[in-house]
């Protein structure tokens, strides 16, 4: 007998009913992602709910090998990349959009300075860089000497979360880059 058999016929006899397994918003979009010559990333976006109104968006970022280096979770609902889906055609595309790398940080280097003395670093334009939690000054700033590669997607209504891929094959949240929503 299977082991999720075995789950789901537990969860049935307490009352929990199971999720039907056909329909729903089940989609997955790829493409492959080389910020520098000689590195070669791939990412992937998926949707996952009984309809595409309510479904939660996973993105993630696997090295050449194939091991997942970075991902996230989130409503979709919460997401400006998602505003409005409400058909599976118009998931599967805000899933390939959701992908692509349209911002200005192709480098950790491109990330605003953190002067000495301020609060956190500077602006990019009239837009502020919000750092991760655990992210200080001297952390930051090491991650801008690094010239990593810089995965950056929207995250919220508002915002892009930007995640330094170092060379050592670590994924690190750097922050937040706000913009007009």
């Amino acid at each position: 007998m299977r082991v999720s058999f075995l789950f789901a016929v537990i969860l049935v006899a307490v009352g929990f009913a199971m999720p039907a397994q056909a329909g729903g918003c089940n989609f997955k979009s790829a493409r492959p992602w080389a910020p520098f010559a000689g590195q070669s990333f791939s990412t992937e976006a998926y949707s996952n709910g009984p309809g595409c109104v309510g479904a939660v968006a996973t993105i993630l970022v696997r090295d050449g090998k194939g091991r997942v280096l970075w991902t996230e979770a989130m409503a979709v609902e919460h997401v400006m990349t998602f505003a409005g889906v409400t058909s599976p055609s118009r998931m599967v595309a805000a899933l390939s959009d959701w992908l692509k790398q349209q911002h200005l940080f192709r480098s950790s280097a491109d990330l605003p300075v953190w002067r000495k003395g301020a609060e956190s670093p500077g602006s990019v334009g009239e837009f502020p860089f919000y750092v991760a939690a655990g992210v200080d000054q001297g952390s930051y700033e090491e991650i801008r000497a690094q010239r990593s590669a810089m995965f950056c997607y929207v995250q919220g209504m508002e915002s892009l979360a930007c995640v330094a891929i170092g060379k050592d094959g670590t994924a690190t949240k750097v922050g937040v880059q706000s913009f007009p929503g």
